[in-house]
């Protein structure tokens, strides 16, 4: 949604996309902070909420296994969080306490569409939970983390991540390089502009 608000320093950006080529699309998304004049790197907070999401992507896919349904595989992931100290949540429900809120009913499938017509661990998409998860299988592993950051009162940052991963006899792999760092925007005080 556009507006008059100028990008400054300090915050936080996210961008949701994907391409279509040769009848294969993808799904992902990307994190950015808006350096302040002086920083070089994110504010602590920030960081500690990207890293916690990626700490809860990373429990979420290792727990993807073949031979079972969407909805089994979403048992797994849900209890795979909390084991690690998460807290699974409906989505954008986050909770006030200090621990690491998780939505993460959002493994669609990809494909010949951003939503592809495979397996989706996925709540929106009831009938497709119904479906096994075989090897071959291509799953946009998309979740959204809520950590509460320090420098902002304790107020909760949503922190949304996602990349496309294939089904193997293994898990769940990466289809390409998946994100893994928090990207981060120069800002320049001068021009009252940012470039990266």
């Amino acid at each position: 949604m556009s507006s008059d608000r100028i990008i400054q320093g300090g915050d936080v950006m996210m961008i949701d996309w994907g391409v279509c080529h040769l009848n294969f699309c993808t799904d992902m998304k990307r994190v950015a902070y808006v350096l302040r004049p002086g920083e070089t790197e994110a504010m602590p907070g920030v960081q500690n909420a990207f890293d916690q999401a990626m700490a809860a992507r990373a429990v979420s896919r290792r727990a993807i296994r073949p031979g079972i349904t969407a909805r089994e595989n979403m048992d797994r992931i849900g209890a795979a969080l909390t084991a690690a100290g998460f807290n699974p949540i409906p989505f954008n429900e986050p909770t006030d306490g200090p621990q690491t809120d998780v939505t993460w009913e959002g493994h669609h499938s990809v494909g010949n569409l951003g939503h592809g017509i495979g397996p989706s661990i996925a709540t929106w998409n009831p009938r497709r939970l119904t479906f096994e998860v075989v090897p071959t299988n291509l799953l946009s592993i998309e979740l959204f983390a809520y950590t509460a950051v320090p420098e902002w009162g304790g107020a909760k940052l949503r922190v949304p991540l996602e990349d496309d991963a294939v089904v193997t006899e293994r898990g769940a792999e990466w289809l390409y390089p998946a994100n893994s760092r928090l990207l981060l925007i120069k800002s320049d005080p001068v021009a009252g502009r940012t470039v990266s």
